[in-house]
């Protein structure tokens, strides 16, 4: 029980050494006001009051609740919302939340009148919450989904004075408390559309999204705790927090600190002024970064409260072209001193530079008296875009492909390196070589390794990596773009795709005459023929008899064959040269050969057949834009160690249900196989069958059989989402993850800032 332990632990340890539950300091809930909007007549209505149950590491999640309220909510009626955090006076040392017990003082912190909504903080409303505070109780002291959820209740707080008084909600547990109510008949039955549950979500009758399952969670509160896979609902909550992002929404402001920054700018000074105090230095009319030292801002952050922190970052970040600021994380927590992860920083400036896109920022973060992290995010500095290669060339073609995209469409300059052996964990030599590069791209495992140790000297430095061997995606600064086949868990930095972002090799248009009899065929056949590898039987019989079966075919339709191999088909090429005619033609792989009709049977083939065995080949073929023909190669075949990968991944993914079918958090073997998967500790076997059927199901590839009808089909049939396609909006995507523009659309935005300003 992952979770449960790691937050029965965290309650033992006192609170001064602890990150994810600050010390007990509120006395009652802080509340945030939405008003009647400019221009509308205020309702006779009472406020609707709204209790969030909320921690520090709910941050982002606290933040989009309130934005589904401010977008659905009636424009004319008054909306408060009091968030519990940090409440003294209870005992939260084995809560699963932050907040477990704090919803059964709603009564007490309403004084015992009127009506309260309470919600948790992983939810959000889809329609207005008026509606739910203004449904008729009948009698109830409480409504909810059923007599044992109480994530969202309607409260009538006069009721439930005695059932929940003060003094018993700090003392019993939440299961006694709830059995207490459901003994005085207290509770009514509320429609379940107010607390639908991850996939119960239906748009046509949901009112409130309730993400229930932790490790699915799209914010991603706790991944030292979790290893987190996709929602149901997709794009629900994402998209709600870019609608924030545009409307520049935060709970709090300048103009509407939270109480605890005021309390604790009154506890830092020597007047009551808080104008007079230090913190007042990060509301000036300068910006504060060209006015102090790195050091200095860090350490008024440091003491900002957690409430505050998003506007002080935005009110930064908006009044400065770059920001650089040092935090030092202390050993224990003392007064006015907020002891905060590197995570916890990295959301909160990711989500402030989501808000003010062009400013450039560097974190330096220093935990205890070692170690130390620096990361970088804003727009992607001036510089070349680099691909790393090396040996193999699927991986090289997919790095080349990728860097070749990103600076054409940012306007920078394309250069490659090779890179040597013994550059693999050091990046020695590279140094001088890679002086002036704003991105580096790498594939496969052993760039990937130079890629990452060149960003850890370099931390401006932007990373794209590829491949299933290209490690765990970075926190920041980077992108991983992998294949969905490879099976491997989500993560906002990693882009999913079906085939390898390879675009081809270029055509050689000094082709020697070797090739010249092929091309001058009134119709060309073009076999690519992969070879065995440790995930696939390739025998030389069955290459040989595939060749036969594709060299038949071609005399039938009086177009001329070439038969192209790669590097691990040497084993199978004596038994596929003694199955094709004699006008048949055989390239044998060698590396670094201009004479390679690779890319000439890619461009000119006008029927083009590919084995099944090769990532690389087939995303080649599909890049081609015409759909080709499959020949499966060989069966799947999988060693120890993948059947244990492919077990890890059975166990990682299999969901554990509660009485009401909801899945319930990552604990014990299922969390512990999560996590190696996460870690790249262990990778599950490529499921090259699936990617096969998604090429056929797309369109952009058929099953070849030998029958005369596959021409006609060929030629009628065409993708219904292209290779090129992909390859476009994955490189889109990777430019908005890095800020990746050109310089001219960085200065031109950054005028714009300075002039609205």
């Amino acid at each position: 029980m992952a979770l449960l332990i790691q937050r029965a632990i965290n309650g033992l340890i006192p609170a001064r050494f602890s990150r994810s539950r600050p010390p007990s300091l509120a006395t009652t809930p802080d509340r945030i006001l939405l008003g009647v909007r400019p221009g509308h007549r205020p309702s006779e209505k009472p406020p609707v009051r709204i209790y969030l149950g909320t921690e520090r590491g709910q941050f982002r999640a606290e933040r989009i609740f309130l934005w589904s309220i401010e977008k659905y909510r009636d424009p004319s009626r008054i909306y408060e919302i009091y968030l519990m955090r940090d409440i003294k006076g209870f005992k939260r040392g084995f809560w699963l939340t932050g907040f477990t017990n704090y919803r059964f003082a709603i009564p007490e912190f309403a004084g015992y009148s009127g009506r309260a909504i309470y919600n948790d903080a992983d939810q959000i409303y889809l329609t207005d919450p008026a509606h739910l505070f203004d449904l008729e109780m009948d009698k109830a002291g409480f409504l909810s989904i059923n007599d044992r959820d109480t994530s969202v209740m309607l409260i009538d707080c006069q009721r439930m004075a005695e059932a929940w008084n003060g003094h018993d909600v700090r003392r019993c547990s939440r299961k006694a408390l709830e059995a207490r109510a459901r003994q005085a008949g207290l509770w009514g039955e509320l429609d379940g559309g107010w607390n639908a549950r991850d996939s119960e979500h239906d748009p046509n009758h949901s009112k409130l999204v309730h993400f229930t399952t932790l490790h699915t969670q799209p914010w991603r509160p706790f991944p030292e705790q979790l290893v987190y896979f996709p929602n149901p609902t997709g794009r629900l909550w994402p998209d709600l927090e870019r609608e924030a992002n545009a409307a520049t929404f935060l709970p709090f402001s300048a103009k509407r600190p939270s109480r605890h920054w005021n309390l604790l700018s009154l506890q830092n000074t020597a007047t009551p002024n808080a104008d007079k105090d230090h913190y007042s230095e990060l509301l000036g009319p300068e910006p504060p970064a060209q006015r102090q030292a790195l050091r200095q801002i860090g350490k008024l952050l440091e003491q900002v409260p957690d409430e505050d922190v998003a506007w002080v970052l935005h009110r930064l970040m908006r009044s400065s072209e770059s920001l650089e600021i040092e935090i030092r994380e202390p050993l224990s927590q003392r007064a006015g001193h907020y002891r905060r992860s590197l995570y916890f920083w990295l959301q909160q400036f990711n989500m402030a530079s989501a808000m003010v896109p062009d400013c450039r920022w560097r974190l330096t973060h220093c935990a205890g008296l070692w170690r130390s992290t620096t990361a970088c995010g804003g727009p992607t500095p001036e510089g070349d875009i680099v691909a790393l290669t090396h040996r193999k060339p699927g991986h090289d073609e997919q790095a080349l492909t990728i860097a070749r995209a990103l600076a054409e469409r940012s306007d920078r300059r394309f250069r490659s390196i090779a890179i040597a052996a013994h550059q693999s964990l050091m990046a020695n030599g590279l140094a001088a070589d890679i002086d002036g590069a704003a991105v580096v791209v790498a594939s496969g495992w052993w760039p990937s390794k130079v890629a990452r140790r060149l960003q850890r000297r370099q931390p401006a430095l932007r990373i794209v990596l590829a491949g299933r061997k290209a490690g765990p995606p970075p926190e920041h600064g980077g992108v991983v773009v992998q294949c969905q086949h490879f099976g491997l868990p989500p993560h906002p930095q990693q882009l999913i795709t079906d085939l390898p972002l390879n675009a081809g090799r270029q055509q050689d248009q000094r082709s020697s005459a070797r090739w010249q009899t092929w091309r001058s065929a009134e119709r060309r056949t073009a076999l690519l023929l992969g070879g065995p590898s440790r995930n696939v039987t390739f025998t030389a019989k069955h290459a040989a008899s595939l060749a036969r079966l594709v060299s038949a075919w071609s005399q039938k339709q009086n177009a001329r064959l070439l038969v192209i191999g790669s590097r691990r088909s040497a084993p199978l090429l004596d038994a596929v040269r003694g199955a094709l005619s004699e006008q048949d033609q055989l390239y044998v792989w060698q590396a670094n050969d201009a004479d390679n009709p690779y890319p000439l049977a890619l461009a000119e083939a006008h029927h083009l057949v590919v084995t099944t065995d090769s990532e690389s080949m087939l995303a080649d073929a599909a890049h081609s834009g015409r759909p080709f023909w499959l020949l499966e190669a060989g069966p799947m075949q999988h060693s120890w160690w993948q059947g244990i990968g492919a077990w890890v991944a059975g166990r990682a993914t299999r969901p554990r249900f509660n009485r009401r079918g909801s899945i319930r958090p990552q604990q014990g073997l299922n969390y512990l196989c999560a996590r190696a998967l996460s870690r790249h500790w262990v990778l599950p076997p490529r499921d090259l069958p699936a990617l096969v059927q998604r090429l056929i199901q797309s369109g952009q590839a058929a099953p070849f059989t030998g029958a005369e009808q596959q021409v006609a089909l060929a030629a009628e049939k065409r993708p219904s989402h292209s290779a090129e396609n992909a390859l476009s909006e994955t490189i889109d995507r990777i430019i908005t993850l890095l800020s990746l523009h050109s310089s001219g659309a960085a200065s031109t935005s950054r005028s714009s800032r300075h002039h609205a300003n």
